[in-house]
This record gives C-alpha cells, structure tokens and sequence, in this order.
C-alpha cells in the first residue's frame, strides 16, 4: 500500500478524480435504492446497479493507471483500440440523437381539454408507497382533472415482477385524496409495462363505456407521465393507434434525473431497435 500511494502525482490527478467519481457512482446508486426499496430480489435485479458497473471500471481504470503508470488502453493494438473508439463514438451520437427526441414531446396545455386522462404507474415500493416521481405524475393530473371536470381518467399499472402490490389502486387513492372523486376514476391493474398500458388502457375504457376501440383512438386522450418518459409514450400510443394523443409532463425529482434520463435513452434506443426488426408494436385493431 506504501508503495502505491508513493507512484501518486501530480501526472496521476485525473486518475484519483476518476476514483471519486466511481465512488460517487456507487453511492448514488445507494441512494435510489434506499429511497425507493424494493423486495430483495426487486433490488438486486434494479436498473441503478449499472451506476455500481461504471463506478468499479472508474476505480479498476485509475488504480491500474496509478500502479502500472499507464492506462490500460496504451497496451491494446491499434486496430482494437480503433474498434472500441469507434463502437463508443457511434454509442455516443444514437444516445445524443435519441435524447433530443426525448427532449421534444408534443405537450398537451393545462387548458385543453380532453375526453379521456390516461396516468401512467412508474413504480410501488415493498410496502405499497409510491416514489416522489410518480406522486408528481398524480399530481399533475389532480390539476389537470379539477379544471376538466368531464375527463375520465384510467390509473394503469400492475403487479411488478417481485412487488407485491399492484399500482393501479394506490394510484387512484391517491387521487381520491387530491379531490377527484372515485366514478370518474377508472383501474387498470394488469399492465406490466407501457405498451400494455396503452393498449389495456384502451380495451378497459370500450368495455367500460360500450363503444368501439376505434371510437377510443380517435378520441382526444392525454397521457400523464414525467416529462423524460413522454415522448416514448406518445410514439407507442401512436403506433398502438391512437389518432388524437398529446401528454402532460410531470417534474422529475433531482435525485432521479440523471438515472431517468439515462434509462430513457437505453429505452428509446431498445424500442427503436424493436421496432425496425419485429415491427412492434402493432395497432391495437389488427392484433
């Protein structure tokens, strides 16, 4: 340990502010899972570990600089290296190309009114409490219900795999709680991720009021998610058929912001790839 903490210099601050930087990775990894815990096995499968991944390599890059004195790249042959240089390059621009889509939803105005509110579910925890982002979604369209007092709104969200609680009927509680009253108010509790969302979404409101599922699509219909999450929905709800859709965007809480944007981009990117292979998702009429 003496030996290696004599090779620190100067030449090897970059290394050390890259060891903090892994180390923050880990901990802010930590902190998402203690503010949103799941069951054991929800947490040991969560999407935020990828921040432990990138704070490891961050600390096994630099003490490796730090003891060989070199990085581990400068070993590697030329065309390996060109090969890793490129793939990030490449990675680098879909991820910018795909945030600027994210980053342009087509909003819906407090003010326009709709025939049906669709809000979507976005996480419980082990004891049935919903996270700080989803709470901004009910908020959002509390708001939104209190001024157009003739929307209907469908709560969708399921049983998460190794949840115990399905989101739909906390969700509605909570808007309950914020005043809208419970006839106006409709559950989808089956939905596993936004695709179904949509689609049973759809089927749960025809049933509901006897009318075609094409009268549903045509019909004016605002999505109520966080901001980063919108225009993702909007491009399913569009290829799932629905003619006359817009969302409403709620804050995403600080401490989620890196992470959700994050996810985002690998989602978006992950539906485009679906899309351009499988062609799915398909209108909800022809499946």
């Amino acid at each position: 340990m003496k030996n290696l903490f004599s090779k620190i210099s100067r030449k090897n601050v970059f290394p050390i502010i890259l060891i903090v930087l892994g180390i923050l990775c880990i901990v802010y990894d930590a902190i998402l899972i203690l503010i949103n815990p799941g069951t054991f096995w929800d947490n040991f499968f969560s999407f935020t570990h990828i921040w432990i991944f990138f704070g490891l390599v961050l600390i096994f890059l630099s003490f490796y600089k730090i003891k060989k004195g070199f990085w581990i790249f400068e070993k590697m042959k030329r065309w390996f290296k060109l090969t890793i240089v490129s793939l990030f390059s490449l990675l680098f621009v879909i991820s910018l190309l795909n945030l600027f889509f994210i980053l342009t939803p087509k909003t819906n105005r407090i003010d326009e009114s709709a025939d049906y509110v669709i809000l979507l579910g976005g996480g419980i925890d082990k004891d049935g409490n919903l996270p700080s982002s989803v709470l901004s979604r009910v908020e959002k369209a509390a708001e939104y219900l209190t001024i157009h007092q003739e929307c209907v709104c469908v709560v969708t969200g399921g049983t998460l795999k190794w949840l115990p609680y399905p989101e739909a009927p906390a969700i509605k509680n909570h808007l309950i709680k914020k005043g809208i009253a419970s006839d106006r108010i409709l559950i989808e509790d089956k939905a596993q991720d936004t695709i179904q969302n949509l689609e049973f979404s759809c089927r749960l409101i025809s049933e509901t009021f006897e009318i075609p599922l094409q009268e549903v699509l045509e019909s004016k219909v605002v999505i109520v998610t966080s901001r980063f999450h919108l225009r993702r929905a909007e491009r399913l709800a569009k290829r799932i058929g629905y003619k006359n859709i817009k969302g409403l965007g709620s804050k995403c809480p600080a401490v989620y912001i890196l992470h959700n944007y994050f996810r985002e981009i690998c989602a978006y990117v992950k539906l485009n790839a679906r899309i351009i292979f499988t062609g799915k998702p398909e209108n909800i009429l022809i499946q």
